[in-house]
C-alpha cells in the first residue's frame, strides 16, 4: 500500500468537511455538524494510516499515539488527530444530540459533553495544517 493514496483521501475528506462547515454557517442544521465530525474523523483516520504505512509499522491508534506519531509530528498534532477520532466515537455512541446556539450537547454514557463549533473549526484547521505539512514530494 502506498501512503500517498491515504494522504489524498484525507485531503478529500477534509475538503468535504470544510464544505459542510460552510453549509452549517449558512443553514445552521444539526445534520451538517454530524457530517463535519464524521468527515474530519475519516480524514484523521487516513492520516494515521498514512503515517503508519510510511513508517512501516503495524498497529492502530495506540501504536500511532505512542510510537509513530512522535517521529513525524509534535505532541499537540498527535493529540489533535486522536481527539478527533475520539469525538467521532462519542458522537456515534451519543443517545441524544441537542443543537444549541454555540455548540452541540451530546449525552454519552449517562453524562453530557459539550462540543463547541469553534472547536470543530480548530479541528479542521489542525487537520489541514497536518495534511499541508505532510512529508511528501507530491506537488499540491
Amino acid at each position: 500500500m502506498d501512503y500517498r493514496s491515504e494522504v489524498f483521501g484525507a485531503r478529500y475528506h477534509l475538503d468535504v468537511a470544510l464544505r459542510l462547515l460552510r453549509g452549517f454557517d449558512e443553514y445552521g442544521s444539526k445534520m451538517y455538524v454530524v457530517g463535519v465530525i464524521r468527515e474530519l474523523a475519516r480524514a484523521s483516520g487516513k492520516l494515521v494510516r498514512a503515517f503508519l504505512i510510511m513508517d512501516g509499522t503495524r498497529g492502530g491508534l495506540d501504536v500511532f499515539r505512542s510510537k509513530v506519531g512522535k517521529k513525524y509530528l509534535d505532541v499537540d498534532s498527535v493529540e489533535l488527530l486522536c481527539r478527533v477520532l475520539e469525538v467521532e466515537c462519542e458522537q456515534r455512541r451519543a443517545r441524544v444530540e441537542l443543537l444549541k446556539r454555540d455548540g452541540v450537547l451530546l449525552e454519552v454514557d449517562g453524562g453530557w459533553r459539550i462540543l463547541r463549533f469553534e472547536r470543530l473549526r480548530d479541528f479542521a484547521e489542525g487537520v489541514e495544517r497536518i495534511i499541508n505539512s505532510f512529508p511528501t514530494t507530491i506537488k499540491r
